[in-house]
């Protein structure tokens, strides 16, 4: 559940979608939007000149199977990979498992074989594992010990520490895509177009192609209601581009879904259409309900209903991956997609069409669309770790000196200047046409490969306001990942996140969530292809009284208690807007 770290946040990824490190050369942020401390700077930072002597080889462990840095890591002294080693004296080789991470890595954690250097992680329960066993470094501790002047000790957003405390028992892990309160003091946007990045950014959202539209006939205004998209299906379903047909609606493949049971929501598909329609974990009497109770959810699933009974998606859809929507979207045959952007490489260099967001698409019932902010601190996405059995502790610490500073964070983001960027009159980053190409083949160039490191808030203070519609961070995707934002009931869901672990795995409450899960996703599938409304309406109400029956009451309850405690810390309350 603690891996839900926000709705908001770019991991674009995702990630999007989608920083906010300290840095070694720390900014004078006198003149909000400028960046004073340029990527070429002649003053060396802490961690800028490695040891005369040979790079040490350490080994990288990831759990996230979709972060493809290069590999094996290039020595060329005018890569990126090789200008980290030279500045810092390391290389990597990375163990990124396809699959099962946390089962291979629980096996090294409990046999006698040597856990890898740097672990970045995002399973929390994993993450309690390795700190419960003593097996990583407390932060302070290593930092104070191997690089007592390391900046990170002394200007690393407070707010953001203290969460890591909160969460950890003390400060073990270093969170990728941070973006505080306190990380905007360090780091302010250089232009509105990143302050509403901060306030309204979301991967999910539903989109249309425009050039589809334009052909169709179709206006931006008849996109925003529930009854005007059905219909847009219809329109589109005739039309080809290339010789071959329209796909009126794409969905996001097997994770449409995005369950989870006594979370604060789902995500993806089902995500988007819940919070458009205006389904939140909580009721009306301020009381924790998994969503899936929700009376929006079971519209929701009304909805993927009707739009599979049209034929505006095939069910062959429900088990693609992330590359098979990237190259469906790639052929300019998709007129919508619902879900999270950031899979679809819509805003690729290679990218075909463009695209839109009208707004949330409101539901028949006259609900308004909502969407969880969590106001307090959040702890990142990826969570990189040091094991205490790592060798050349010295260079690891002016390894993290170097990666969250400036110089690092530029080279990491950016690449090279002149090449991949250049910086304008107050020394904020412009990307050129090579940088992007470089930055989209990240596996390769290493430019944007270093998402453990990346910073949302450094990025947004670094970072020229785009121009162009190219790029995770264009002009078109703001505006598809940041309107259903603007145009709908915000509320603070940061107490409706649990601590990690806060149902203790292999417990029985633990056990039935997962069986939950499984029933879930097999029954939604059937609600909705289902061959008519009295076949997917009692699947629905089999589904609802099925889960009740498997637990699910009693886990509310839990959650629901400590929902309670959190909004009393927190001097928050959340109500049900809707239902």
């Amino acid at each position: 559940m603690r891996k839900h770290y926000s709705l908001w946040t770019v991991m674009l990824l995702s990630c999007s979608i989608a920083l906010s490190a300290c840095s070694s050369n720390q900014p004078n942020n006198s003149q909000e939007g400028t960046n004073n401390v340029p990527a070429n700077s002649a003053e060396p930072s802490s961690s800028s000149t490695a040891e005369n002597t040979a790079p040490v080889k350490l080994t990288w462990f990831s759990d996230v199977s979709g972060w493809n840095p290069p590999s094996p890591w290039n020595s060329d002294p005018n890569s990126v990979e090789g200008t980290i080693t030279s500045k810092t004296g390391l290389s990597f080789e990375f163990n990124i498992p396809a699959q099962d991470a946390g089962t291979k890595l629980s096996l090294m954690l409990v046999s006698s074989n040597k856990l890898p250097d740097i672990m970045t992680l995002t399973d929390g329960t994993l993450e309690k594992k390795l700190i419960d066993a003593g097996k990583v470094w407390n932060l302070d501790e290593f930092l104070k010990k191997y690089n007592p002047s390391s900046p990170l000790l002394t200007n690393f957003p407070q707010d953001l520490k203290q969460a890591l405390i909160e969460r950890d028992g003390g400060w073990y892990a270093y969170p990728s895509h941070m973006d505080t309160q306190d990380a905007r003091e360090i780091y302010p946007p250089s232009s509105e177009f990143y302050s509403d990045a901060a306030k309204y950014r979301n991967n999910n959202s539903i989109m249309f192609n425009q050039e589809i539209m334009k052909q169709a006939g179709i206006k931006e205004e008849e996109l925003k209601t529930e009854d005007g998209v059905l219909a847009a299906f219809e329109k589109v379903k005739g039309l080809k581009i290339d010789g071959a047909p329209v796909v009126p609606l794409l969905i996001n493949g097997k994770d449409y879904q995005g369950l989870s049971v006594g979370g604060t929501g789902h995500g993806s598909t089902l995500g988007t259409l819940e919070a458009m329609f205006g389904a939140m974990p909580v009721d009306k009497d301020g009381n924790y309900r998994d969503v899936i109770l929700a009376p929006e959810t079971k519209h929701a699933l009304d909805f993927l209903y009707k739009a599979a009974k049209a034929g505006a998606f095939d069910p062959s859809q429900m088990t693609v991956d992330d590359t098979s929507i990237k190259a469906s979207v790639k052929t300019g045959r998709v007129f919508s997609f619902i879900g999270n952007s950031a899979n679809t490489g819509f805003t690729d260099e290679n990218a075909v069409g463009t695209w839109i967001t009208p707004g949330p698409m409101m539901s028949n019932e006259g609900t308004k669309p909502v969407a969880g902010r969590s106001l307090k601190a959040g702890t990142g996405w990826m969570n990189t770790f040091i094991s205490k059995d790592a060798p050349n502790p010295e260079r690891i610490a002016k390894w993290l000196d170097f990666m969250t500073s400036d110089e690092g964070l530029i080279l990491n983001y950016y690449g090279f200047e002149g090449t991949d960027y250049t910086l304008d009159a107050n020394g904020l980053v412009v990307q050129t046409e090579q940088g992007l190409k470089d930055a989209a083949d990240y596996s390769k160039t290493g430019v944007f490969a270093f998402w453990p490191f990346h910073n949302i808030a450094w990025h947004d203070h670094a970072t020229v306001a785009p121009t162009s519609n190219k790029g995770a961070d264009s002009v078109m995707a703001m505006q598809v990942q940041t309107t259903i934002g603007k145009n709908s009931e915000i509320y603070d869901s940061s107490a409706l996140i649990m601590p990690s672990n806060f149902i203790e795995a292999g417990s029985k409450l633990a056990n039935d969530q997962l069986q939950i899960k499984t029933y879930l996703e097999a029954q939604i599938s059937k609600i909705i292809l289902a061959k008519d409304e009295t076949s997917r309406d009692k699947l629905y109400d089999d589904m609802i009284a099925q889960v009740k029956k498997m637990g699910l009451d009693d886990i509310n309850a839990k959650i629901n208690e400590q929902f309670h405690k959190q909004q009393e810390s927190y001097g928050t309350t959340i109500k049900g807007i809707n239902s």
